[in-house]
């Protein structure tokens, strides 16, 4: 792997962004545990989720190299034990990681299809989440990453059967209610997802709703 971070284009501001600097970081995918199920262009799919390594010293046993080696960090060990309990370290020359300077000095680091936006010495990040989502359905069908084993997605079907009920039957908001039958949707699309074996296309008729509840 590299030792050097890949930030893709490194945008430049006239002002920098009033927010502490932070550190590069590793995307690191787990085939039991990182999915998330989401409607992207009218199909349900199941995609992959990541969680952040950072090249901070100190950290998850990314150790600092001494100045007589050159200085920085290495996150080589660290990356090693994140595969050995399973993990896939995405490689930053994929270009997930861009950075923008910051007033304290250094740079903000985050993912490309975030964008801010400073109001004051407030900054608003907004996300591009179709072309996130492009992105992580061109990791499948790239076998970058593989597609979900359907018996691992049992426990996400499970998961969300249980906050369904949770909330069955309860007088709601029409907030509420409309948060609840979101939730019975996307139950029965996981459901749909499991009996075909793949992703579920919305065809634009109602979806029936096989539970009673009380409003």
């Amino acid at each position: 792997m590299n030792t050097q971070p890949w930030t893709g284009a490194d945008f430049q501001m006239n002002n920098a962004l009033p927010i502490n600097a932070n550190y590069p970081f590793w995307y690191m995918h787990h085939p039991n545990t990182c999915w998330e199920f989401t409607n992207h262009k009218n199909t349900w799919y199941f995609l992959p989720t990541f969680r952040r390594l950072f090249e901070m010293a100190g950290v998850n046993g990314v150790r600092m190299v001494p100045h007589s080696q050159g200085g920085g960090t290495d996150s080589g060990m660290a990356r090693v034990r994140m595969m050995d309990n399973g993990f896939q370290v995405l490689d930053w020359e994929m270009g997930y990681q861009t950075r923008y300077k910051t007033k304290s000095g250094g740079y903000y680091y985050c993912h490309m299809w975030q964008t801010p936006k400073t109001i004051g010495n407030r900054v608003i990040w907004k996300t591009d989440k179709d072309a996130f989502n492009d992105w992580k359905l061109e990791l499948l069908k790239n076998g970058v990453i593989n597609y979900p084993d359907v018996d691992i997605l049992e426990f996400f079907v499970e998961k969300q059967k249980k906050r369904c009920e949770r909330n069955e039957g309860k007088n709601m908001t029409k907030r509420l209610q409309q948060q609840y039958d979101n939730d019975v949707l996307k139950l029965q699309m996981m459901e749909k997802y499991i009996e075909i074996g793949g992703p579920v296309q919305m065809d634009g008729k109602p979806i029936k709703k096989n539970r009673k509840r009380n409003v």
